[in-house]
Protein backbone atom coordinates (compact mmCIF):
# COMPACT_ATOMS: atom_id res chain seq x y z
CA UNK A 1 0.00 0.00 0.00
CA UNK A 2 2.90 2.32 0.80
CA UNK A 3 4.28 1.87 -2.73
CA UNK A 4 0.92 2.65 -4.32
CA UNK A 5 0.71 5.95 -2.45
CA UNK A 6 4.23 6.81 -3.49
CA UNK A 7 3.44 6.13 -7.12
CA UNK A 8 0.32 8.28 -6.96
CA UNK A 9 2.28 11.14 -5.40
CA UNK A 10 4.91 10.91 -8.12
CA UNK A 11 2.21 10.95 -10.78
CA UNK A 12 0.51 14.01 -9.29
CA UNK A 13 3.80 15.93 -9.10
CA UNK A 14 4.60 15.04 -12.73
CA UNK A 15 1.18 16.20 -13.90
CA UNK A 16 1.58 19.44 -11.97
CA UNK A 17 4.94 20.16 -13.64
CA UNK A 18 3.77 19.29 -17.15
CA UNK A 19 0.61 21.37 -16.80
CA UNK A 20 2.81 24.46 -16.53
CA UNK A 21 4.36 23.95 -19.99
CA UNK A 22 3.74 26.84 -22.35
CA UNK A 23 4.44 24.44 -25.24
CA UNK A 24 3.67 20.89 -24.13
CA UNK A 25 4.78 19.51 -27.49
CA UNK A 26 8.31 20.72 -26.72
CA UNK A 27 8.76 18.55 -23.64
CA UNK A 28 11.56 16.10 -24.26
CA UNK A 29 13.37 18.39 -26.75
CA UNK A 30 17.14 17.79 -26.84
CA UNK A 31 20.04 17.85 -29.26
CA UNK A 32 20.92 14.24 -28.55
CA UNK A 33 17.88 11.97 -29.13
CA UNK A 34 19.15 9.73 -26.32
CA UNK A 35 18.68 12.57 -23.86
CA UNK A 36 15.32 13.28 -22.33
CA UNK A 37 14.78 16.66 -20.72
CA UNK A 38 11.39 17.21 -19.12
CA UNK A 39 10.24 20.72 -18.44
CA UNK A 40 8.90 23.89 -19.96
CA UNK A 41 10.19 25.25 -23.25
CA UNK A 42 10.65 28.99 -23.63
CA UNK A 43 11.56 29.85 -27.22
CA UNK A 44 10.44 33.48 -27.46
CA UNK A 45 13.64 35.04 -26.12
CA UNK A 46 14.52 38.16 -28.11
CA UNK A 47 17.88 38.10 -29.88
CA UNK A 48 19.74 41.14 -31.16
CA UNK A 49 22.42 40.65 -33.82
CA UNK A 50 24.68 42.80 -35.93
CA UNK A 51 27.53 42.27 -38.40
CA UNK A 52 30.98 43.65 -37.56
CA UNK A 53 34.43 43.51 -39.09
CA UNK A 54 36.65 41.01 -37.36
CA UNK A 55 39.80 42.19 -35.62
CA UNK A 56 43.16 41.89 -37.36
CA UNK A 57 44.85 38.57 -36.61
CA UNK A 58 48.38 37.23 -36.39
CA UNK A 59 49.33 35.30 -39.53
CA UNK A 60 53.03 34.73 -38.91
CA UNK A 61 54.18 31.16 -38.31
CA UNK A 62 50.66 29.81 -37.81
CA UNK A 63 50.53 26.42 -36.09
CA UNK A 64 47.46 24.27 -36.68
CA UNK A 65 46.14 20.79 -36.02
CA UNK A 66 45.93 19.00 -39.33
CA UNK A 67 45.59 15.34 -40.23
CA UNK A 68 46.21 14.16 -36.69
CA UNK A 69 49.35 16.23 -36.19
CA UNK A 70 50.56 19.78 -35.63
CA UNK A 71 51.98 21.70 -38.58
CA UNK A 72 52.82 25.17 -39.83
CA UNK A 73 50.26 26.47 -42.32
CA UNK A 74 49.67 29.64 -44.37
CA UNK A 75 46.47 30.82 -46.11
CA UNK A 76 46.76 31.64 -49.84
CA UNK A 77 43.62 32.88 -51.58
CA UNK A 78 41.87 34.60 -54.42
CA UNK A 79 38.12 34.15 -54.15
CA UNK A 80 35.17 36.04 -55.64
CA UNK A 81 31.97 35.63 -53.64
CA UNK A 82 28.68 37.22 -54.82
CA UNK A 83 27.74 38.07 -51.22
CA UNK A 84 31.13 38.70 -49.59
CA UNK A 85 33.08 40.22 -52.45
CA UNK A 86 36.75 39.44 -53.09
CA UNK A 87 39.11 37.77 -50.63
CA UNK A 88 42.84 37.84 -51.30
CA UNK A 89 45.61 36.21 -49.29
CA UNK A 90 49.27 36.47 -50.34
CA UNK A 91 52.15 34.58 -48.74
CA UNK A 92 55.66 35.73 -47.81
CA UNK A 93 57.83 32.65 -47.44
CA UNK A 94 61.44 32.50 -46.28
CA UNK A 95 63.69 29.80 -47.77
CA UNK A 96 66.63 27.85 -46.37
CA UNK A 97 69.51 25.74 -47.66
CA UNK A 98 69.17 21.96 -48.17
CA UNK A 99 69.35 20.28 -44.80
CA UNK A 100 69.82 23.73 -43.21
CA UNK A 101 73.58 23.34 -43.66
CA UNK A 102 76.15 24.81 -46.03
CA UNK A 103 75.28 24.23 -49.67
CA UNK A 104 78.25 23.20 -51.80
CA UNK A 105 78.18 25.16 -55.01
CA UNK A 106 78.53 23.08 -58.19
CA UNK A 107 81.77 23.55 -60.09
CA UNK A 108 82.45 23.18 -63.76
CA UNK A 109 79.68 23.79 -66.28
CA UNK A 110 76.21 24.02 -64.72
CA UNK A 111 73.01 23.51 -66.71
CA UNK A 112 69.73 23.95 -64.89
CA UNK A 113 67.18 21.58 -66.40
CA UNK A 114 64.24 22.82 -64.35
CA UNK A 115 63.23 24.42 -61.08
CA UNK A 116 59.89 23.82 -59.37
CA UNK A 117 58.30 25.48 -56.38
CA UNK A 118 56.49 22.69 -54.52
CA UNK A 119 53.54 23.83 -52.39
CA UNK A 120 51.93 21.13 -50.28
CA UNK A 121 48.21 21.39 -49.57
CA UNK A 122 47.05 21.49 -45.98
CA UNK A 123 43.47 20.59 -45.09
CA UNK A 124 40.95 23.40 -45.19
CA UNK A 125 40.59 24.29 -48.88
CA UNK A 126 37.42 26.32 -49.52
CA UNK A 127 36.23 27.18 -52.99
CA UNK A 128 35.96 25.76 -56.49
CA UNK A 129 37.81 22.61 -57.57
CA UNK A 130 36.05 22.15 -60.89
CA UNK A 131 35.66 25.24 -63.07
CA UNK A 132 38.33 27.68 -61.86
CA UNK A 133 41.66 27.82 -63.66
CA UNK A 134 44.13 29.22 -61.10
CA UNK A 135 47.28 31.06 -62.07
CA UNK A 136 49.86 31.64 -59.34
CA UNK A 137 52.75 34.09 -59.68
CA UNK A 138 56.04 33.94 -57.76
CA UNK A 139 58.31 36.90 -56.96
CA UNK A 140 61.44 37.37 -54.87
CA UNK A 141 60.89 39.23 -51.62
CA UNK A 142 62.63 42.57 -51.14
CA UNK A 143 62.46 42.23 -47.34
CA UNK A 144 63.23 39.27 -45.11
CA UNK A 145 60.49 37.80 -42.92
CA UNK A 146 61.91 37.95 -39.40
CA UNK A 147 61.10 35.97 -36.29
CA UNK A 148 58.49 38.40 -35.09
CA UNK A 149 54.72 38.91 -35.06
CA UNK A 150 53.07 39.92 -38.32
CA UNK A 151 49.36 40.64 -38.74
CA UNK A 152 47.19 40.06 -41.79
CA UNK A 153 47.42 43.79 -42.57
CA UNK A 154 51.16 43.63 -43.28
CA UNK A 155 51.94 44.51 -46.94
CA UNK A 156 55.14 42.84 -48.16
CA UNK A 157 57.73 44.45 -50.44
CA UNK A 158 58.85 42.30 -53.37
CA UNK A 159 60.80 42.72 -56.58
CA UNK A 160 58.72 43.38 -59.69
CA UNK A 161 60.43 40.74 -61.86
CA UNK A 162 58.28 37.63 -62.25
CA UNK A 163 60.44 34.59 -61.49
CA UNK A 164 57.80 31.85 -61.63
CA UNK A 165 54.24 31.25 -62.78
CA UNK A 166 51.94 28.31 -63.31
CA UNK A 167 48.31 27.48 -64.06
CA UNK A 168 46.44 24.61 -62.42
CA UNK A 169 43.11 23.32 -61.16
CA UNK A 170 42.75 22.82 -57.41
CA UNK A 171 43.25 19.18 -56.47
CA UNK A 172 43.66 19.25 -52.68
CA UNK A 173 42.92 15.54 -52.30
CA UNK A 174 44.72 14.05 -55.32
CA UNK A 175 48.25 12.68 -55.15
CA UNK A 176 50.67 13.39 -58.01
CA UNK A 177 53.27 11.30 -59.82
CA UNK A 178 56.71 12.91 -60.11
CA UNK A 179 59.93 11.58 -61.68
CA UNK A 180 62.52 11.42 -58.91
CA UNK A 181 66.27 11.58 -59.55
CA UNK A 182 68.18 8.69 -57.97
CA UNK A 183 71.96 9.14 -57.79
CA UNK A 184 73.78 6.27 -59.49
CA UNK A 185 70.56 4.56 -60.54
CA UNK A 186 67.62 4.88 -62.90
CA UNK A 187 65.19 7.69 -62.16
CA UNK A 188 61.89 6.45 -60.74
CA UNK A 189 58.29 7.62 -60.85
CA UNK A 190 57.07 8.30 -57.32
CA UNK A 191 53.60 9.07 -55.99
CA UNK A 192 53.65 12.18 -53.79
CA UNK A 193 51.05 13.85 -51.54
CA UNK A 194 48.65 16.47 -53.02
CA UNK A 195 50.63 19.54 -54.07
CA UNK A 196 50.86 22.52 -56.41
CA UNK A 197 53.96 22.61 -58.63
CA UNK A 198 54.94 26.01 -60.08
CA UNK A 199 57.79 26.27 -62.61
CA UNK A 200 60.49 28.80 -61.66
CA UNK A 201 62.77 30.60 -64.10
CA UNK A 202 65.95 28.54 -64.52
CA UNK A 203 68.15 31.54 -65.36
CA UNK A 204 67.07 33.20 -62.11
CA UNK A 205 67.86 30.06 -60.11
CA UNK A 206 71.29 29.69 -61.70
CA UNK A 207 72.33 33.31 -61.17
CA UNK A 208 70.71 33.93 -57.77
CA UNK A 209 71.33 30.58 -56.09
CA UNK A 210 73.74 28.20 -57.82
CA UNK A 211 76.15 30.98 -58.79
CA UNK A 212 75.85 32.99 -55.59
CA UNK A 213 78.86 33.77 -53.41
CA UNK A 214 79.72 30.80 -51.19
CA UNK A 215 79.42 32.92 -48.04
CA UNK A 216 75.75 33.41 -48.86
CA UNK A 217 75.23 29.65 -48.93
CA UNK A 218 77.05 28.62 -45.73
CA UNK A 219 73.77 27.87 -43.98
CA UNK A 220 70.09 28.68 -43.70
CA UNK A 221 70.45 31.93 -41.73
CA UNK A 222 73.02 33.38 -44.15
CA UNK A 223 70.89 32.34 -47.12
CA UNK A 224 67.76 33.95 -45.61
CA UNK A 225 69.55 37.26 -45.15
CA UNK A 226 70.80 37.18 -48.73
CA UNK A 227 67.89 35.65 -50.63
CA UNK A 228 65.07 37.16 -48.48
CA UNK A 229 62.44 34.67 -49.64
CA UNK A 230 59.54 34.23 -52.05
CA UNK A 231 56.25 36.08 -52.44
CA UNK A 232 53.21 34.16 -53.72
CA UNK A 233 50.13 35.83 -55.20
CA UNK A 234 47.42 34.79 -57.62
CA UNK A 235 47.22 36.48 -61.00
CA UNK A 236 43.82 38.19 -60.70
CA UNK A 237 43.38 38.69 -64.45
CA UNK A 238 44.18 35.11 -65.37
CA UNK A 239 42.54 33.19 -62.52
CA UNK A 240 39.36 32.57 -64.48
CA UNK A 241 36.41 30.30 -65.15
CA UNK A 242 35.00 30.25 -61.61
CA UNK A 243 34.96 32.00 -58.25
CA UNK A 244 38.46 30.86 -57.23
CA UNK A 245 39.36 29.47 -53.84
CA UNK A 246 41.04 29.76 -50.47
CA UNK A 247 44.00 27.42 -50.01
CA UNK A 248 46.09 26.46 -47.00
CA UNK A 249 49.75 25.59 -47.55
CA UNK A 250 51.57 23.07 -45.41
CA UNK A 251 54.66 25.24 -45.16
CA UNK A 252 56.67 22.56 -43.36
CA UNK A 253 56.70 20.64 -46.64
CA UNK A 254 57.08 23.41 -49.25
CA UNK A 255 60.35 23.69 -51.17
CA UNK A 256 62.13 25.01 -54.25
CA UNK A 257 63.44 21.93 -56.03
CA UNK A 258 66.27 22.56 -58.50
CA UNK A 259 67.25 19.94 -61.09
CA UNK A 260 70.60 20.56 -62.74
CA UNK A 261 73.53 18.92 -64.54
CA UNK A 262 77.08 19.58 -63.43
CA UNK A 263 79.74 18.78 -66.04
CA UNK A 264 83.25 18.53 -64.60
CA UNK A 265 86.46 19.53 -66.41
CA UNK A 266 86.99 15.82 -67.12
CA UNK A 267 83.65 15.70 -68.95
CA UNK A 268 81.81 13.73 -66.27
CA UNK A 269 78.11 14.67 -66.10
CA UNK A 270 76.45 14.53 -62.70
CA UNK A 271 72.66 14.96 -62.50
CA UNK A 272 71.57 16.52 -59.20
CA UNK A 273 68.39 17.58 -57.43
CA UNK A 274 68.83 20.17 -54.66
CA UNK A 275 65.82 21.00 -52.50
CA UNK A 276 65.73 24.41 -50.82
CA UNK A 277 63.02 24.14 -48.14
CA UNK A 278 60.64 26.77 -46.83
CA UNK A 279 62.37 27.48 -43.57
CA UNK A 280 61.78 29.58 -40.51
CA UNK A 281 59.48 32.53 -40.96
CA UNK A 282 56.42 33.15 -43.09
CA UNK A 283 53.22 35.21 -42.99
CA UNK A 284 50.09 35.95 -45.01
CA UNK A 285 48.65 39.29 -46.01
CA UNK A 286 44.82 39.05 -46.11
CA UNK A 287 42.54 41.58 -47.79
CA UNK A 288 38.75 41.76 -48.19
CA UNK A 289 37.05 43.94 -50.79
CA UNK A 290 33.28 44.30 -50.23
CA UNK A 291 32.69 46.80 -53.03
CA UNK A 292 29.32 46.31 -54.74
CA UNK A 293 27.96 43.89 -52.11
CA UNK A 294 25.46 44.14 -49.24
CA UNK A 295 28.27 44.03 -46.69
CA UNK A 296 29.03 47.79 -46.44
CA UNK A 297 25.41 48.56 -45.43
CA UNK A 298 25.44 45.69 -42.94
CA UNK A 299 28.64 47.08 -41.39
CA UNK A 300 27.17 50.59 -41.17
CA UNK A 301 24.14 49.22 -39.32
CA UNK A 302 26.37 47.07 -37.12
CA UNK A 303 28.58 50.01 -36.16
CA UNK A 304 25.42 51.95 -35.23
CA UNK A 305 24.26 49.10 -33.00
CA UNK A 306 21.21 48.34 -35.15
CA UNK A 307 19.95 44.78 -35.05
CA UNK A 308 19.82 43.10 -38.44
CA UNK A 309 17.53 40.45 -39.86
CA UNK A 310 20.45 38.88 -41.74
CA UNK A 311 23.96 38.49 -40.40
CA UNK A 312 27.24 37.63 -42.11
CA UNK A 313 30.16 35.58 -40.81
CA UNK A 314 33.41 35.18 -42.76
CA UNK A 315 36.69 33.46 -42.03
CA UNK A 316 40.20 34.74 -42.73
CA UNK A 317 39.71 37.69 -40.38
CA UNK A 318 36.66 38.86 -42.33
CA UNK A 319 33.35 39.30 -40.49
CA UNK A 320 31.84 38.27 -37.19
CA UNK A 321 28.39 38.59 -35.61
CA UNK A 322 27.68 40.32 -32.33
CA UNK A 323 24.81 38.67 -30.50
CA UNK A 324 22.93 39.63 -27.32
CA UNK A 325 19.83 38.60 -25.40
CA UNK A 326 18.42 41.88 -24.05
CA UNK A 327 15.39 40.37 -22.29
CA UNK A 328 17.17 37.73 -20.19
CA UNK A 329 17.62 39.78 -17.02
CA UNK A 330 14.08 41.23 -17.21
CA UNK A 331 11.29 39.36 -18.96
CA UNK A 332 12.89 35.93 -18.95
CA UNK A 333 13.91 36.21 -15.31
CA UNK A 334 10.36 37.18 -14.42
CA UNK A 335 8.92 34.20 -16.31
CA UNK A 336 11.36 31.64 -14.97
CA UNK A 337 11.71 32.92 -11.43
CA UNK A 338 13.53 30.37 -9.28
CA UNK A 339 13.16 27.58 -11.80
CA UNK A 340 15.90 25.07 -12.45
CA UNK A 341 17.51 25.74 -15.83
CA UNK A 342 17.91 22.42 -17.62
CA UNK A 343 19.24 23.52 -20.96
CA UNK A 344 19.81 26.61 -23.09
CA UNK A 345 20.44 25.96 -26.75
CA UNK A 346 21.20 28.50 -29.49
CA UNK A 347 20.14 27.45 -33.00
CA UNK A 348 21.52 29.24 -36.08
CA UNK A 349 20.07 28.61 -39.53
CA UNK A 350 21.74 29.51 -42.85
CA UNK A 351 19.49 31.36 -45.27
CA UNK A 352 18.27 29.08 -48.07
CA UNK A 353 20.09 29.55 -51.37
CA UNK A 354 23.25 30.89 -49.73
CA UNK A 355 24.73 27.51 -48.86
CA UNK A 356 25.10 25.89 -52.29
CA UNK A 357 28.44 24.74 -53.77
CA UNK A 358 30.96 26.26 -53.83
CA UNK A 359 29.57 28.76 -51.31
CA UNK A 360 29.09 26.19 -48.55
CA UNK A 361 28.44 27.23 -44.93
CA UNK A 362 31.54 27.35 -42.76
CA UNK A 363 31.94 23.87 -41.20
CA UNK A 364 32.31 25.20 -37.67
CA UNK A 365 31.53 28.32 -35.68
CA UNK A 366 32.93 29.46 -32.38
CA UNK A 367 31.26 31.57 -29.69
CA UNK A 368 33.16 33.81 -27.28
CA UNK A 369 32.67 36.91 -25.16
CA UNK A 370 34.46 40.02 -23.95
CA UNK A 371 35.57 40.43 -20.37
CA UNK A 372 35.39 43.75 -18.54
CA UNK A 373 38.61 44.87 -20.28
CA UNK A 374 37.09 44.14 -23.72
CA UNK A 375 39.46 41.22 -24.21
CA UNK A 376 38.28 37.98 -25.78
CA UNK A 377 37.65 35.08 -23.44
CA UNK A 378 35.64 31.86 -23.18
CA UNK A 379 32.00 31.75 -22.28
CA UNK A 380 31.50 29.38 -19.30
CA UNK A 381 30.22 26.52 -21.49
CA UNK A 382 33.44 26.62 -23.52
CA UNK A 383 35.82 26.91 -20.58
CA UNK A 384 37.75 23.88 -19.41
CA UNK A 385 38.09 25.53 -15.98
CA UNK A 386 34.33 25.75 -15.38
CA UNK A 387 33.32 22.70 -13.33
CA UNK A 388 29.70 22.98 -14.45
CA UNK A 389 30.50 22.26 -18.08
CA UNK A 390 33.83 20.47 -18.33
CA UNK A 391 32.65 17.09 -17.15
CA UNK A 392 33.11 14.91 -20.22
CA UNK A 393 36.06 12.54 -20.32
CA UNK A 394 37.59 13.56 -23.64
CA UNK A 395 38.14 16.88 -25.37
CA UNK A 396 36.46 15.58 -28.54
CA UNK A 397 33.25 14.83 -26.64
CA UNK A 398 33.54 18.20 -24.96
CA UNK A 399 33.81 20.02 -28.28
CA UNK A 400 30.82 18.11 -29.64
CA UNK A 401 28.80 18.86 -26.51
CA UNK A 402 29.44 22.60 -26.74
CA UNK A 403 28.52 22.56 -30.42
CA UNK A 404 29.16 24.97 -33.27
CA UNK A 405 29.43 22.33 -35.99
CA UNK A 406 27.28 22.59 -39.12
CA UNK A 407 24.61 19.89 -39.47
CA UNK A 408 24.05 19.67 -43.22
CA UNK A 409 21.00 17.42 -42.84
CA UNK A 410 19.16 19.88 -40.62
CA UNK A 411 20.84 22.96 -42.10
CA UNK A 412 21.59 24.21 -38.58
CA UNK A 413 24.30 25.04 -36.06
CA UNK A 414 23.70 24.32 -32.36
CA UNK A 415 25.42 25.73 -29.28
CA UNK A 416 24.65 24.46 -25.77
CA UNK A 417 25.18 27.53 -23.56
CA UNK A 418 23.24 26.64 -20.42
CA UNK A 419 25.76 27.99 -17.92
CA UNK A 420 26.26 31.28 -19.75
CA UNK A 421 22.53 31.95 -20.11
CA UNK A 422 21.96 31.02 -16.48
CA UNK A 423 24.68 33.46 -15.38
CA UNK A 424 23.17 36.25 -17.51
CA UNK A 425 19.68 35.63 -16.10
CA UNK A 426 20.90 35.66 -12.51
CA UNK A 427 23.14 38.68 -13.05
CA UNK A 428 26.25 36.72 -12.09
CA UNK A 429 27.80 37.69 -15.46
CA UNK A 430 27.53 40.95 -17.39
CA UNK A 431 27.42 40.75 -21.18
CA UNK A 432 30.23 43.06 -22.34
CA UNK A 433 29.91 41.63 -25.84
CA UNK A 434 29.22 38.14 -27.19
CA UNK A 435 30.27 37.05 -30.66
CA UNK A 436 29.92 34.32 -33.26
CA UNK A 437 32.78 33.74 -35.70
CA UNK A 438 34.27 31.18 -38.06
CA UNK A 439 36.49 28.56 -36.43
CA UNK A 440 38.92 25.82 -37.41
CA UNK A 441 36.80 22.70 -37.92
CA UNK A 442 39.87 20.43 -37.88
CA UNK A 443 41.06 21.50 -34.44
CA UNK A 444 40.17 18.76 -31.97
CA UNK A 445 42.20 20.11 -29.07
CA UNK A 446 40.54 23.41 -28.16
CA UNK A 447 37.73 25.88 -28.74
CA UNK A 448 39.29 29.00 -30.25
CA UNK A 449 38.25 32.51 -29.45
CA UNK A 450 41.31 34.60 -30.34
CA UNK A 451 42.65 33.77 -33.82
CA UNK A 452 40.19 31.06 -34.78
CA UNK A 453 38.88 32.78 -37.90
CA UNK A 454 42.26 32.77 -39.68
CA UNK A 455 42.17 28.96 -39.69
CA UNK A 456 38.90 28.87 -41.62
CA UNK A 457 38.12 30.30 -45.05
CA UNK A 458 34.38 29.55 -44.92
CA UNK A 459 31.43 31.93 -44.71
CA UNK A 460 27.85 32.03 -43.48
CA UNK A 461 24.70 34.02 -44.24
CA UNK A 462 22.31 33.45 -41.34
CA UNK A 463 18.87 34.74 -40.47
CA UNK A 464 17.54 36.54 -37.41
CA UNK A 465 14.31 38.06 -38.74
CA UNK A 466 11.44 37.25 -36.35
CA UNK A 467 9.14 36.62 -39.32
CA UNK A 468 11.67 34.54 -41.24
CA UNK A 469 11.93 30.78 -41.53
CA UNK A 470 15.63 31.24 -40.76
CA UNK A 471 15.13 32.95 -37.41
CA UNK A 472 17.95 32.54 -34.91
CA UNK A 473 16.46 30.93 -31.80
CA UNK A 474 17.38 30.48 -28.16
CA UNK A 475 15.54 27.53 -26.64
CA UNK A 476 15.44 27.54 -22.84
CA UNK A 477 14.15 24.44 -21.10
CA UNK A 478 13.47 24.75 -17.37
CA UNK A 479 11.65 23.02 -14.56
CA UNK A 480 9.27 25.41 -12.76
CA UNK A 481 9.80 25.71 -9.04
CA UNK A 482 7.15 23.86 -6.95
CA UNK A 483 4.89 26.12 -4.89
CA UNK A 484 5.21 25.34 -1.22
Amino acid sequence: MKFVKTDLLTLLISLFILSGCKKPDAVGLAIDPSEVINGTLLDTVSIKTSTLKDDSVVTSNLIASREGGTYYIAPLAYYKDPVFGITEANVALSMGTPGSVAFTKPTGTVTVDSAVLVLRYAKGFYGDTTSTNYKLNVYQLAEQPLNQTYYNTKAWAYNSALIGTGSFHARPSDSVNVLQIVTGAKDTLKKLPPQIRIPVNTAFVKSSILSADSLKLIGTEAFKRYFKGLYLTFDKAQTTGGPGGNFYLLTDSCSLDVYYKNTSTAGVIDTVMASFPASGNFASQIKHDYTGTVIPDALINGAAGKSSGTVYIQGLAGLRTKISFPSLATNVKQIIGNAALNRAELIITPVAGTQLYPFLPVPRLTMYRYNVAKQRTYIPDASTSDVRTYSLSTISNYLTGFGGFYDSKKNEYHFVITSYIGDLISGKTIDYGTFLAAADYDNTTSIEYSTGSVYSAGRLVAGNDKTSAYKMKLNIIYTPALIK
